[in-house]
């Protein structure tokens, strides 16, 4: 069996027995990777590698058919200490976190979702903006990788272009059909909106203003560092498109679970 080497981001760390620990992180060529780190409760053999968040370089062996790697040693890059002291941002990264164990393959390269995920942390260390924005900008780019980029470009009724409405103009957002329509079609009771009354939520129409879908827009083509200071829509504006971008989230990844989500309790959203 070879060691293989690979960037990490830890997700999840919980105690096994007395001694041990099983750690799940995000890595860089290897997706999500679950180990076993042995005799790491009360040695310092791996330092703060293996508590949340930390990124570090992981020396760990795989076995044909096992649920865990062994994880001989893990090297620490950057344990993101800058936001465990402010809370709001601490439960937002706890967040990211429940969104990545969730949607992340296993076993398989994921370099592109890993740079999402460790620059979303690095913003929360040292960024200014509004947080809200971050984390929409992250699901939008989840949506994006995962191949389930939401249509935004135009009304899905009409065929109006987004750039032709003003911007605090109330559009409804169409959960099942990852798209919006404009308030002239939501007037005149169109097809999508009358088959979508009396269903359920992940089948329901929600109110997005035409500035926070730019925003949006905008965040699929921006490195996700540089989202929060280009936002533009209010702070309440984002709260509504996260309540539109989760039930994309629900309704077109059969494997992601809103209502598990616990850090959600701690952030007013």
């Amino acid at each position: 069996m070879q060691e293989v080497r690979d960037l990490a981001i830890v997700l999840r760390s919980i105690p096994f027995e007395e001694r041990h620990r099983i750690v799940t992180a995000l890595t860089e060529h290897h997706g999500l990777v679950s180990a076993m780190a042995r005799n790491a409760v009360q040695s310092r053999r791996f330092g703060g590698a293996l508590e949340p968040f930390a990124a570090s370089e992981w020396h760990f062996v795989q076995k044909p058919n096992a649920e865990l790697v062994r994880l001989e040693q893990a090297h620490i890059r950057r344990s993101f200490e800058g936001f465990r002291g402010n809370f709001d941002r601490l439960a937002l990264a706890s967040l990211l976190n429940e969104i990545v164990l969730r949607v992340a393959p296993s076993i398989e390269n994921s370099g592109d979702l890993f740079r999402v995920h460790s620059n979303a942390l690095a913003w929360l260390e040292e960024g200014t903006g509004i947080e809200i924005a971050l984390l929409n900008g992250y699901i939008g780019k989840i949506l994006q990788w995962s191949g389930n980029q939401p249509l935004l470009a135009s009304c899905m009724e009409c065929q109006r272009p987004l750039g032709e409405l003003p911007p605090e103009a109330a559009l409804v957002g169409m959960v099942a059909d990852a798209g919006w329509i404009c308030p002239n079609c939501r007037s005149q009771g169109t097809r999508h909106v009358r088959e979508r009354q009396g269903q359920s939520f992940e089948h329901s129409v929600l109110k997005i203003s035409a500035l926070v879908i730019a925003d949006f827009y905008t965040s699929l083509g921006t490195p996700i560092r540089q989202v929060p200071q280009l936002a533009r829509a209010s702070k309440e504006e984002h709260i509504e498109l996260f309540r539109f971008l989760q039930g994309l989230l629900a309704y077109h990844l059969p494997s992601f679970e809103p209502s598990t989500l616990k850090s959600l309790r701690f952030l007013a959203l």
